[in-house]
């Protein structure tokens, strides 16, 4: 083993495997200030579409809070943990944490909800034109997005 020249000074690599339960979400916050206050800025404005979204049909709540908690863990894990500890949002986040993903069901009722509320818009709101045909459109991105982009939860 000592004939090879230069072998004890090779660097060792190891593969140094650390188990993170639930609770250690590893915030990655951003040292600029700037770029901090941009995040905290957009974080702000998703979370109170988000609420919005509560009480306005069509306005999503779910997608918003999860923005909102993306854009607060990299600028405050102080806002970022008010977010997770909130009766009505933070349920949603850690659900969709823990499980990776959306339920199946959950799926199939986002994408009725939304098939309702484009048909309602674009056909009960909205006069014969070519917004009505914009609405109808981005319902279909809508729903391609949810069905092959938005990942489908893992079974506990």
């Amino acid at each position: 083993m000592d004939k090879i020249p230069g072998l004890h000074n090779r660097p060792v690599s190891q593969d140094l495997s650390i188990a993170v339960s639930e609770k250690e979400v590893k915030l990655e916050i951003k040292k600029n200030r700037i770029i901090r206050l941009l995040y905290v800025i957009g974080g702000t404005v998703s979370l109170v579409l988000a609420i919005l979204g509560i009480v306005v049909p069509g306005l999503p709540v779910t997608p918003l809070a999860l923005l909102s908690a993306f854009l607060y863990a990299k600028s405050s894990p102080k806002l970022y943990h008010w977010l997770l500890n909130n009766k009505i949002l933070g349920p949603k986040i850690k659900n969709y944490q823990r499980r990776k993903g959306i339920t199946r069901r959950g799926k199939a009722g986002v994408l009725a909800f939304m098939s309702i509320m484009v048909l309602f818009s674009s056909f009960l709101v909205i006069g014969p034109g070519t917004l009505r045909w914009v609405i109808i459109s981005l319902g279909i991105v809508g729903c391609i997005v949810v069905v092959f982009f938005v990942p489908n939860a893992k079974q506990e």
